[in-house]
């Protein structure tokens, strides 16, 4: 296994060479990718993704039918899974502890760094699950789940 390219970006090569998630805490980013406490989970990231309305319309009392006659964006539900690891148990229970105090936020961003390309999404308190088997628990590993609520605006960038 390759090492992740620490904020330092590989030349294009078609495929996915890096990637990082990071979460807003306070005025720093704490990365959720770093392959050494976080891995995202392949499964149940970003599975699926529904962007609806909230619409007002009108019926009208000759025509059939109704009428669209405003909408606006709702919140998109974004679907995230993090693989949590721990060299022993008391650290893999920290680490743990961090992802749940990290999307404990009311208000925060993730940013998804994807080779040279960036996208940030302002998001609000998501509802989470934890598992901690006994067999993950005895290869010091942990899994949680997110359901995380975010604004339909998202600011996209190309970095170097």
């Amino acid at each position: 296994m390759t090492n992740p390219v620490p904020y330092g970006l590989a030349e294009s090569s078609g495929r996915l060479d890096y990637m990082a998630v990071e979460v807003s805490w306070g005025s720093r980013w704490e990365n959720i990718n770093d392959h050494v406490r976080f891995r995202i989970g392949a499964e149940g990231t970003r599975d699926n993704v529904q962007k609806t309305y909230k619409k007002i319309t009108t019926e009208s009392p000759i025509l059939g039918g109704n009428y669209l006659v405003h909408a606006v964006p709702d919140m998109v539900n974004e679907t995230l899974a993090v693989w949590i690891y721990g060299d022993d148990q008391t650290e893999l229970a920290e680490n743990y502890a961090l992802l749940e105090t990290l999307f404990e936020q009311w208000d925060f961003r993730i940013r998804w760094t994807l080779n040279e390309s960036r996208e940030t999404w302002r998001c609000q308190l998501p509802d989470a699950n934890g598992s901690r088997n006994q067999v993950w628990t005895h290869n010091l590993m942990a899994r949680m789940s997110f359901t995380i609520p975010r604004y339909p605006e998202i600011t996209r960038e190309t970095i170097n």
